[in-house]
């Protein structure tokens, strides 16, 4: 029996699902049906009645479950006790970033970290908003940057600042700026996918000023967002720095300022990980450089 296994069985459990279940652990779904196929094989035992709306647990699968909780939260603090026994902090952490590094401060946080704790082994991954949160809860990410508040319950955050997006015109366009947003709607506009949490932002914004949302072209990264607006391809949101960032890229862009354009920056980690010494010592670094302690 392993660890992977129980903790398929017991998210299964919680999702009622197999396709949601593969969702949340970064996986695909014959890989859980295997692992649980496995599962039930060595114990012996039923886990789960498979319906058209789903998986729902045995009775043995019921009590089985709290069962696997309790070992999966006994291997947690076996390994906080074992780091927590040595005089000098050492482990692995995984971080994800959801736009540049030096928005995020991430030279700065790991010189901290490595003065401080020089055994400490960093990974650094480029994702998406709500791909890092997916990741953390499947466990394929410890910590890491997001914008607006968290989809999960179990997901515990820190908030940085309050960041200001503008809307980025290419100079080709600079003539329309005057008419507002009214004069741009029927230009190609250049967004992240629809789960990015900025999306939130959008619909609302063309709402209040009675245009239609336009035309988009869907791009998943701020760099290739900033070469495209840079090139003339469309209009985005961009924050400042984006903007003066593709303005050196190609022709100059200009950015409009609007009110209602913000969203929270948070740093972000699974709730039961806040006694781990590793993720209290990346917390610690992370208020310290952002200066929110």
């Amino acid at each position: 029996m392993e660890l992977y296994q129980l903790k398929t069985f017991v998210v299964v459990a919680t999702e009622e699902h197999l396709t949601r279940a593969s969702v949340r652990l970064h996986t695909s779904q014959p890989t859980v049906s295997a692992h649980i196929k496995a599962l039930e094989e060595e114990l012996e035992t039923r886990l789960f009645i498979r319906t058209p709306k789903g998986m729902r647990l045995t009775e043995a699968g019921e009590r089985l479950k709290n069962k696997a909780e309790h070992v999966l939260k006994a291997a947690r603090e076996l390994v906080l006790e074992a780091r927590n026994m040595g005089d000098e902090l050492v482990g692995d952490v995984s971080i994800g970033l959801n736009t540049d590094a030096e928005f995020l401060r991430i030279v700065p946080l790991l010189n901290s970290l490595g003065d401080e704790h020089p055994r400490l082994t960093i990974q650094i991954q480029q994702r998406a908003s709500a791909q890092i949160q997916d990741a953390i809860l499947a466990g394929r990410l410890d910590c890491g940057f997001i914008f607006g508040e968290p989809r999960h319950t179990d997901i515990q955050s820190i908030m940085l600042q309050k960041t200001r997006f503008y809307v980025a015109v290419p100079d080709k366009w600079k003539d329309r700026i005057s008419g507002g947003i009214e004069a741009l709607a029927d230009l190609p506009w250049i967004m992240d996918p629809s789960d990015n949490p900025l999306q939130k932002l959008t619909a609302p914004f063309f709402q209040a000023r009675h245009t239609q949302l336009p035309p988009q072209l869907e791009v998943d990264g701020d760099e290739v967002i900033r070469v495209l607006v840079a090139a003339g391809k469309g209009v985005a949101f961009l924050r400042k720095r984006e903007i003066e960032a593709a303005s050196r890229i190609g022709q100059p862009v200009h950015a409009m300022a609007f009110d209602e354009l913000f969203i929270d920056a948070r740093f972000v980690y699974l709730k039961r990980r806040d006694q781990d010494p590793v993720m209290q010592a990346v917390i610690h670094h992370v208020t310290s450089v952002w200066d929110t302690v």
